[in-house]
């Protein structure tokens, strides 16, 4: 029997650097396969039999004021869905997405959760599967992909070259089993942390995801030059 696995997509951020004259969030603007927030998400509702996992909800955070326009999209997809906040910081953000996830479905202690970011929509339903049977077997998994340039440690003494060979550049999405990801977004509330990703703080817990090879091709769309990328692949 395949796990049930609850999707947390971060869909509140204010896309600055991809802005143009509409003033619309990139996340919320339509591509040749609808709003890109969902075009990731629809992928992943396309999963095989084969699949470890099962799609069992989706929650969504953004601004109160899309709430509307991503029910709307999302109006022929399966899973239950539930709508949540944005915070001040990416942490925060899926911390009030945890919160409704917990409220609306209850999780078991050993379903998984998948952390998403709204503006990565190549993500692939393979690379679901194989972060999600990772997490399975290890409590976490984070896809990584190799870093191409030199990487140098700089400031607070000498410049400590790092070896290329080890680093891996880390993306979305991030699956973890419900309890320890849970209560590790509530230590971080209540102590005010912040991470940059939710293995980091998964890390910091002690509970060091697995790291899974990533997709070339899974980049995430940040600036102008992406977004029209983007749109040219998708169209």
């Amino acid at each position: 029997m395949s796990a049930a696995l609850h999707l947390i997509l971060l869909a509140g951020g204010k896309g600055l650097r991809a802005s143009d004259e509409s003033g619309v969030p990139k996340q919320f603007r339509p591509t040749g396969r609808g709003l890109l927030f969902a075009v990731s998400l629809r992928e992943f509702c396309r999963q095989s039999p084969a699949s470890p996992w099962h799609l069992a909800s989706v929650t969504v955070t953004a601004p109160a004021r899309w709430h509307e326009t991503i029910a709307t999209e999302l109006a022929d997809l399966g899973p239950a869905r539930q709508m949540a906040l944005p915070g001040e910081t990416r942490t925060a953000s899926t911390w009030n997405a945890v919160r409704e996830l917990r409220a609306a479905q209850k999780p078991a202690s050993d379903d998984l959760v998948a952390v998403h970011d709204a503006a990565r929509p190549f993500a692939s339903r393979r690379l679901l599967d194989a972060l999600a049977l990772a997490a399975l077997t290890h409590g976490g998994a984070v896809p990584g992909v190799a870093v191409p340039d030199t990487i140098v440690q700089a400031g607070g003494g000498p410049v400590a070259y790092l070896r290329r060979d080890l680093l891996r550049a880390v993306q979305t999405p991030q699956v973890f089993q419900w309890a320890a990801f849970a209560a590790a977004h509530q230590w971080a509330h209540e102590a005010g942390e912040s991470f940059t990703d939710d293995g980091g703080l998964l890390a910091q817990r002690g509970q060091a995801p697995a790291v899974v090879p990533g997709e070339a091709g899974n980049w995430k769309v940040t600036t102008a030059a992406d977004w029209q990328r983007a749109v040219d692949i998708l169209r």
